[in-house]
């Protein structure tokens, strides 16, 4: 009767786990047909699949804390699921900043009252979420995003900016695809300007640089730069979107609510974004934080941040131009 017993368990613990290898078998193909994954052979195609396998039960684990009430936001699979983590921080590609360009300012807290929450996005400040592929741009991306809440501010009209302007033309400074830093990119669209998406489009790849003065839209006059969390909430509460560097090294399969992680560093700020406005759910404070990586990633390619601790680096070093 026993030796009946576990011979019946042993057959439904098979079956289990050979469903489940089926699970995730299946997972693995709408993954790479989603994402437009493919590998060069069958030595690759596995191991990627055993890297995404281990991802995949990082995040059912992680998203079963989460209903627990023990995590304070949800993880999914995206475009980033069959990376290793190595793989994902070397994708981060935002660089150690050099001396401060001449003629930086910095924000003054004026102590002005703010509204409890903003979001920029439903005033017109903001344009869709873009995708930087496998090319290093961030900081482009995040620069263009402020660029475009300053001009619809000063213009009214919601214009998209050329991140390939940026990545092509700004290398004596910047690294292009491998990177580069926000703040040094405004002293060249003071000079020399930006065009638009549609003049100068996003190939993902670093080129020559094709500026055409006859296609610059606008010209910052200024920026400022903010270094504390009070100083930032001021200037997204009362001018628009901000340039902010962060330590992104954790939010990989982001997917909803409010992130936070004991594990960023705020000294490696490592990837460039834009903040579009704040608010509070449940009694917590977060940022609204408008990302590059396509609107598959995270909650439609945004990131809910915790707001007040400094979260991950995000008020360490920030930015925002001024067109006169």
């Amino acid at each position: 009767m026993m030796k009946s017993f576990f011979l019946a368990l042993a057959v439904l613990v098979a079956a289990a786990t050979a469903s489940l290898e089926e699970l995730h078998t299946t997972q693995f193909q709408a993954f790479k047909a989603e994402h437009g994954k493919s590998y060069q052979n069958q030595v690759e195609e596995t191991a990627r699949y055993n890297i995404f396998l281990n991802n995949v039960r990082e995040i059912e684990e992680h998203n079963a804390r989460y209903e627990q009430g023990l995590e304070t936001y949800t993880k999914a699979i995206n475009q980033f699921s069959d990376w290793t983590q190595e793989e994902f921080k070397s994708y981060l590609t935002l660089h150690a900043k050099p001396a401060a360009p001449e003629n930086t300012t910095e924000y003054i807290k004026t102590g002005v009252e703010v509204p409890s929450s903003i979001d920029w996005r439903t005033q017109g400040y903001v344009t869709g979420v873009k995708n930087q592929g496998q090319c290093g741009s961030c900081w482009a991306f995040s620069v263009t995003g402020a660029m475009e809440g300053a001009y619809f501010k000063k213009s009214g009209n919601l214009v998209s900016f050329s991140e390939q302007q940026l990545v092509d033309c700004t290398t004596s400074f910047n690294y292009g695809c491998d990177g580069g830093w926000m703040e040094l990119v405004y002293p060249y669209i003071a000079e020399y300007g930006i065009e638009t998406e549609s003049a100068y489009p996003y190939t993902a790849k670093d080129g020559s640089c094709k500026y055409d003065a006859s296609k610059i839209v606008t010209k910052i006059s200024s920026y400022r730069n903010t270094h504390d969390e009070a100083a930032l909430l001021e200037a997204v509460g009362t001018l628009g979107p901000v340039s902010v560097s962060m330590d992104a090294s954790y939010i990989s399969s982001y997917s909803s609510g409010i992130f936070s992680s004991t594990k960023c560093d705020i000294t490696n700020l490592n990837h460039g974004v834009l903040v579009v406005g704040y608010g509070s759910e449940n009694g917590v404070d977060y940022w609204i934080i408008k990302n590059s990586w396509g609107s598959s990633w995270g909650d439609n390619g945004y990131l809910k941040l915790r707001r007040g601790t400094n979260e991950c680096g995000v008020s360490e070093d920030d930015s925002y131009p001024l067109i006169n």
